[in-house]
């Protein structure tokens, strides 16, 4: 056998105990995971138990990293619930003062049918969307100040702010703001006080329905189906 051939001879026999020796190495390494599961109980399976000395290794030092520069202190300077932690901050806002004009607070309650038109929460309703509201809902500014609708030119019903000074003279400012709209009938200047009410609940809807507003009534209870039911029973 001359020196080439051994050479291939050599090199065949180092590749097959090469292999030899990693397929071994495979089937020993299943055979421990197997041993190694089986040592297990049935729950330390079903919680895929495993101990990491590496990862608990790298926790050690990330705690000792930490408790070195004091961070323990410049955790306390986040708050997670402001609210809870500040012990004097009211639960919730107060009820903003609603400003009634002087002749419908000493008006004969009998006498005068008001529903109020504002949000829940007493959010603002700024000029912009006051107006625009105003114009799709073809309510009229009267020389008082005052918006107003007509059937067939009979004032039916009007409309004074929730704001002081009470009017909507200043309705084209940008800076004009109001709690909401007192709908209101005086009945005893009302010529048909049924057809007016009939189209106050109207126009009342189309002011609902443009603002997201809900109704009230003037001791701040919301409007009922039965209350208006009442109002129309009195009604000629």
């Amino acid at each position: 056998m001359d020196a080439s051939t051994f050479r291939w001879v050599l090199i065949i026999i180092a590749v097959i105990l090469a292999g030899a020796i990693y397929l071994y190495g495979l089937h020993q390494t299943r055979l421990r995971k197997r041993n190694a599961i089986e040592t297990f109980t049935r729950e330390e399976v079903d919680s895929a138990f495993v101990e990491d000395e590496q990862l608990r290794f790298e926790m050690n030092n990330l705690n000792k990293i930490l408790t070195e520069n004091d961070t323990d202190e410049n955790l306390e300077e986040f708050v997670i619930n402001p609210a809870e932690d500040v012990g004097d901050m009211p639960s919730a806002l107060p009820v903003p003062e609603i400003f009634i004009l002087p002749e419908l607070a000493g008006k004969d309650q009998d006498r005068l049918i008001s529903h109020h038109l504002r949000h829940d929460d007493f959010r603002l309703i700024v000029g912009e969307e006051a107006q625009s509201a105003v114009q799709q809902a073809d309510l009229q500014l009267n020389p008082d100040g005052l918006l107003e609708y007509r059937e067939e030119d009979e004032l039916a019903f009007q409309i004074a702010s929730l704001s002081e000074p009470g009017n909507f003279n200043e309705i084209e400012d940008l800076n004009f703001s109001t709690l909401g709209f007192n709908c209101f009938i005086d009945l005893d200047s009302c010529a048909n006080p049924r057809l007016a009410y009939e189209a106050m609940l109207k126009k009342i809807n189309e002011l609902v329905g443009i603002m997201d507003l809900k109704v009230y009534k003037p001791d701040l209870e919301l409007l009922t189906i039965s209350d208006v039911t009442g109002i129309r029973e009195k009604l000629v």
